[in-house]
């Protein structure tokens, strides 16, 4: 009952959650901001999959690959639902120690699995006015290299194709459905203004609902600098963006971990557990009074009581770290007949401070007649 609340609950927030990035990635594609058009369009996918862009849990969208399966196959090199594709029933039964004909049904049913291909270049310059930076013509082919029409979860999946500038601007957006690529290459044709001679355009394109169908494609001009005007030429563009994004995609997908380093040691776990225990403060060692102390007992007699309690717990940390008994004989170890104290806790300590002795209760000489603490009341009920 509870599960199933959960998981409605949770599609409800996820369905709505989808709809805000969609208007994020629309108001942002209409500022032609291609930056934050792209990290949205990331988000959506990864929300929608389940799993994050850029990370070897892709394998996960598979149905009938766990956790397990994951660690088996990333430890064996294989890091993407493509790599995946890409091999052969044996070595696939090999990997996850499966019998036949397990690899044939899963090579089955990656072959549903869209996987696009993205081919750009610049087919010329575009005419401009006298002092206005240049423009050219891109030319953007896709297609799928599947045998047929990639089904994927039993729907034919959308696409969003875009482009932008080194300097994050949105050039171009489009939107369809992998329907339109039945025939074969589908072009995409649109114009680029270009702000500096060192700036590039960027092309990519993928799946709104899967992750791991990224393809991407870079582009460089060859107009000379004199084609530009006075004001455009101090501009460089930086590729530290591009390196850092790079660099970060080959670290999640090689990383048999996606949240850090593999389990933590015994040893780190134990010394971490003895500290905790060190830190732990006794009962009744934070000055504060029991709250049953204060029915009807003068406020001298519970100071007095407190200071007979604070004496006989008084436990103190010893030179091998652990903490004294409340034992009479902790001390010198000598009993009053003479004998050797046998108790372990007075020769090596204890792990945490003693907690307080019972004491005897003397309030109750204080109390009027017929009156009695909470404690005995209860007791007596």
């Amino acid at each position: 009952m509870i599960r199933r609340q959960f998981n409605t609950e949770k599609s409800i927030i996820l369905d709505r959650i989808q709809r805000l990035i969609r208007c994020v990635v629309d108001c942002k594609a209409d500022g032609q901001d291609a930056v934050a058009a792209r990290h949205a369009l990331d988000l959506a996918r990864s929300l929608s999959a389940g799993f994050w862009e850029n990370s070897n849990l892709q394998l996960r969208q598979i149905s009938g690959i766990g956790p397990a399966a994951v660690r088996k196959l990333v430890n064996n090199g294989v890091n993407s639902v493509e790599k995946l594709a890409g091999k052969d029933t044996a070595s696939i039964e090999r990997i996850l120690t499966k019998n036949p004909p397990y690899g044939r049904k899963l090579l089955d049913l990656l072959a549903g699995f869209p996987r696009l291909s993205l081919v750009s270049e610049i087919t010329g310059k575009a005419p401009n006015r006298q002092g206005q930076n240049p423009n050219v013509n891109v030319r953007a082919i896709i297609k799928y290299l599947n045998l047929k029409i990639p089904v994927w979860m039993g729907k034919k999946p959308s696409l969003t194709l875009m482009a932008e500038t080194t300097d994050g601007s949105l050039v171009h957006f489009w939107r369809g459905n992998v329907i339109k690529l039945e025939k074969g290459n589908f072009e995409v044709k649109f114009a680029v203004e270009l702000s500096g001679p060192n700036e590039e355009i960027r092309c990519w394109v993928a799946c709104d609902d899967i992750v791991g169908t990224v393809r991407s494609c870079f582009l460089k001009h060859d107009i000379p600098v004199s084609a530009f005007p006075r004001r455009a030429l101090p501009k460089d563009i930086s590729k530290e963006e591009h390196s850092s994004a790079i660099d970060l995609q080959r670290k999640t997908l090689n990383s048999p971990d996606e949240f850090g380093g593999d389990e933590l040691d015994d040893d780190d776990l134990l010394a971490a557990v003895k500290t905790a225990e060190k830190a732990e403060i006794g009962y009744e060692s934070d000055g504060f009074a029991d709250i049953d102390d204060f029915d009807n007992v003068p406020a001298t007699q519970l100071r007095n009581k407190k200071k007979r309690k604070a004496r006989v717990s008084d436990s103190v940390q010893m030179e091998n770290g652990k903490w004294t008994c409340n034992h009479p004989c902790r001390g010198d170890q000598v009993l009053k007949n003479g004998q050797q104290c046998k108790h372990k806790c007075c020769r090596d300590g204890l792990d945490k401070p003693a907690k307080p002795r019972k004491q005897v209760d003397l309030t109750s000489s204080l109390l009027p007649r017929g009156s009695m603490t909470n404690k005995a009341s209860s007791h007596l009920a």
